[in-house]
């Protein structure tokens, strides 16, 4: 057979390098796609919440400027029938129920509120937390700076509520920073709002968590950014954005 017809196999060596070319590609490309892939999910919970809020200024115009009287914190002796949540209202302005949940969110929560068990919150679930001064019956002007005032932010993970209170609640007056994701904390005890440093809890979202303000716009934000920068970052009193003009409690 004539040398020119012979087939050329790979060597070892050549095959190595294909191979080392290929992982060296691979080590490359793989943290792209994982960081375009949180982009993408992080933008389309920008875009949920943008809906959501939407929805709420739309519910309030309909209905003299008041959000929904909410009823979260069931009593003893009441059931999961007597449970109204802060989303329910406004169902009519939604186009889809997905919008409450966030794709970059799995988790089996640990603490619940009475008496809502696992199986209720696969029914009620919701990602994102109302600002407590917005889920009884509230007015959307009542803030002086609309634009500066958080009425939704997201959830911890592990924890099945549904709405927070930006106002001293805690035995130390602490406020219910530990329900909010990339707060640095985590609720101690549901029963007393003890907060507890949560190392972990440092934002799902490029380590920080996205927030719809009172004007209807949603941005994304490090925890602290929402802090008032003239206060330590610990301080009690600290409420930021999440309670811009430091007003009490409305619940």
């Amino acid at each position: 057979m004539h040398p020119l017809n012979r087939q050329r196999a790979f060597t070892l060596i050549e095959l190595l390098v294909v191979i080392a070319i290929i992982a060296i590609l691979a080590a490359i490309l793989f943290p792209v796609f994982a960081q375009a892939k949180a982009a993408a999910k992080k933008t389309a919970c920008l875009s949920n919440e943008k809906q959501l809020v939407m929805a709420i200024i739309m519910y309030a115009n309909d209905n003299d400027d008041a959000t929904c009287k909410t009823h979260h914190d069931l009593e003893s002796g009441e059931t999961i029938a007597n449970l109204y949540t802060w989303y329910q209202p406004i169902f009519p302005y939604l186009k889809s129920h997905d919008v409450l949940r966030d794709s970059a969110l799995s988790d089996t929560p640990t603490l619940l509120p009475y008496p809502v068990t696992l199986k209720d919150w696969e029914t009620y679930r919701t990602d994102y937390l109302i600002n407590g001064f917005f889920s009884h019956g509230g007015s959307l002007s009542i803030q002086s700076k609309p634009a500066e005032q958080i009425i939704l932010a997201e959830r911890h993970s592990g924890i099945a509520f549904f709405d927070y209170h930006p106002w001293a609640s805690a035995p130390d007056n602490n406020w219910e920073r530990g329900f909010l994701d990339g707060s640095g904390y985590q609720i101690g005890n549901i029963n007393t709002d003890s907060q507890i440093l949560d190392p972990k809890n440092t934002g799902r979202h490029s380590g920080g968590s996205n927030y719809a303000f009172v004007d209807g716009h949603s941005k994304w934000y490090k925890f602290v950014q929402t802090l008032d920068s003239t206060k330590p970052q610990n301080d009690v009193t600290n409420f930021g954005m999440h309670n811009i003009d430091s007003l009490p409690a409305n619940d």
